[in-house]
This record gives structure tokens, sequence and C-alpha cells, in this order.
């Protein structure tokens, strides 16, 4: 009895203040939904910089900033259609060049230098990430002693 109590109470209240947040003397169904859509509408304006909300301006304001994000990051001016996906191959690019120690890659590159980086062998043989796994598991033993 005392939750339900409680809980109508809660009730009265919320809607006592949201009728008086739309100047009315009780509350309508439906009032939260107009009161939660203008204040939606005011940020909205206050985030493109406009004084009167249209619909869209939400769409409109996050692709423009999208659109000049991408542009940073390609240090660019202003954004085009493809931007991105050119920025990140060419990035991707100088990436793997760096890795490899290759300007021209060929598939299989990547692999061949990771096993090259991890055996320290240059000319990799069947085997030999086995070798060194097991060395670098049970080397610690020999060394120790144990």
């Amino acid at each position: 009895e005392n939750r339900a109590n409680f809980s109508k109470k809660i009730d009265e209240k919320v809607k006592e203040e949201v009728a008086k947040m739309r100047g009315k003397d009780d509350y309508e169904l439906g009032d939260l939904s107009v009161i939660m859509d203008e204040k939606v509408k005011e940020m909205v304006c206050e985030l493109s910089g406009k004084d009167e909300y249209e619909f869209g301006d939400l769409s409109v304001e996050i692709d423009a900033r999208m659109k000049q994000s991408v542009a940073e990051f390609c240090g660019k001016d202003s954004y085009q259609v493809g931007d991105l996906s050119k920025e990140i191959a060419e990035r991707t690019k100088v990436g793997v060049a760096n890795f490899t120690g290759k300007e021209n890659y060929q598939f299989g590159d990547i692999t061949k230098t990771a096993f090259k980086n991890y055996t320290g062998k240059d000319e990799y043989e069947f085997g030999d990430v086995t070798k060194k796994l097991m060395g670098n598991l049970f080397s610690n033993k020999k060394k120790g002693g144990k």
C-alpha cells in the first residue's frame, strides 16, 4: 500500500510539473511528448546555429560535421566523395611499405616479414616458427638449470 501511494504521489507530482512547464493547470496526455519535442528542437538549433528548427536540420548538421572531420583527417580543406577510402588505402600502403621495407607490395609480403621478424631468419623454411616457439618455451628451463 505504501508503494502504491508513493508511486501515485510521484505520478501526480510529475504531471503537475509537466502541466506547469506547458503553462497549463492540468496535465493532458501528450504534454510530456510536446515538451520533449520542443527541447530537442532547441538543442538542434543550438547545434546548427539556426534560430528556428526545420525538419532535417539534425541530419544536415551531422552530415556537415562528419564531412569536416573526414576532410581534417585527410588533410584537406573540404570533403569529396571517396576521400576517406583513398586516405585509408594510402595510409595502409605506407604502413605496409614501412613494415616490409618494400615499396611494391606483393601478396605474402606481410606474412614473410612477420615470419622473418619472429624467427630472425631471412628465408623461411618449414618448421622455423615451431622451432622458434619451442625454443622460446623451453630455453628458460635450460638456462635456469631446472
